[in-house]
């Protein structure tokens, strides 16, 4: 299933080292094996990293594909031209925010709120019938 490139992107899970080692010599194949009950991908192989690196600097295309490509997008329409790219929009220039730069509010001060605002002491009531029994008590000695 593999073995023409795959062109389905199919994982290969093994662990048979005869098979793993097949499979690596393909490029852009993943491998996938079991350690102790977790699954683990195994790192690209020399033969995956080699086909990337040659996709990336455009070795698998040749010259001659790449001008027919050039002259089908053209018969197409597809080329984008240097006229018809947009400009980035370019952020304006913006003043301060109107909020930052209102003026402080002062605060009024009032001698009568500063009195009313003082805390208040609370007074403490003797439990009265405590006081009784014990001048009762002192009575009777």
């Amino acid at each position: 299933m593999v073995e023409e490139g795959n062109p389905h992107h199919y994982f290969v899970a093994t662990q048979d080292q005869n098979l793993s080692v097949k499979v690596k010599k393909q490029p852009g194949v993943p491998l996938m094996f079991i350690i102790q009950n977790t699954i683990v991908l195994d790192k690209p192989s020399p033969k995956t990293i080699a086909f990337v690196k040659a996709v990336e600097s455009g070795q698998l295309v040749s010259v001659h594909e790449k001008q027919s490509i050039k002259q089908l997008k053209e018969e197409q329409g597809l080329l984008k031209n240097s006229e018809q790219r947009r400009r980035k929009k370019h952020k304006k220039i913006s003043g301060p925010n109107p909020l930052s730069c209102l003026k402080k509010k002062k605060k009024a001060q009032d001698t009568k709120s500063t009195a009313s605002e003082k805390k208040r002491k609370r007074k403490r009531i003797r439990n009265r019938s405590t006081s009784k029994v014990l001048s009762e008590k002192q009575n009777a000695e």
